[in-house]
């Protein structure tokens, strides 16, 4: 590991556990082990540090995206893969990404560190918003959409469709305990069957 990852891995890290504010560059150098004045060889400001922390998450959700192959995109292609996939497909995907954002390290953290932080800090907050609310609703929202456009889905009210299918998914991960995984699985599959036979057409 190189100073610059280990710099950005014990950011993250004292930002979840104290918050943003809560931590000087002084004692992010102190903790890494270099002087103070070095860590500015490799980060110009706790800004940018942080800019990078957001790169790197988004980075790490396009890899675990290529690496679960999930369909990604706007496109009426993207929405066909989604509708080729089996019941057994869409439940997979769901619970692998799910665990992924439910375990993963990094992952953990970096949501920790946005919770932690979007009381105090209204970028912070607003980011929060964004990745794990807005943006996947509209993503889901668009994709349904399609979906009913195509005939694959009962005609409906796309927004609603998409609000009935993540916001559980949300409250699990809210409510994640890892001593009660393999029930939270078993929930998230049979969301995925019971939202299929809801709206799919058969």
């Amino acid at each position: 590991m190189t100073t610059k990852d280990l710099i950005l891995q014990t950011a993250l890290r004292l930002f979840a556990e104290r918050g943003y504010n809560g931590v000087s560059m002084r004692e992010l150098a102190k903790e890494v082990g270099i002087k103070a004045a070095s860590i500015y060889n490799y980060f110009s400001s706790k800004e940018e540090l942080f800019n990078h922390l957001l790169a790197e998450m988004q980075n790490r959700y396009e890899q675990i995206v290529k690496k679960l192959n999930i369909p990604m995109g706007k496109s009426k292609e993207t929405a066909l893969q989604y509708a080729a996939l089996s019941e057994e497909g869409l439940q997979e995907l769901a619970v692998s990404l799910f665990l992924y954002f439910a375990k993963d390290e990094f992952a953990v953290s970096f949501r920790k560190m946005l919770i932690g932080e979007k009381y105090r800090n209204l970028a912070a907050g607003d980011l929060f918003k964004d990745m794990f609310i807005k943006e996947p609703l509209k993503y889901q929202t668009e994709l349904f959409q399609k979906l009913i456009e195509q005939g694959k889905l009962l005609d409906a009210d796309p927004k609603i469709m998409a609000l009935q299918f993540y916001a559980p998914l949300f409250l699990l991960l809210e409510s994640y305990d890892e001593t009660q995984e393999e029930e939270i699985i078993q929930s998230i599959k049979k969301h995925v069957s019971q939202f299929s036979r809801m709206y799919v057409r058969r």
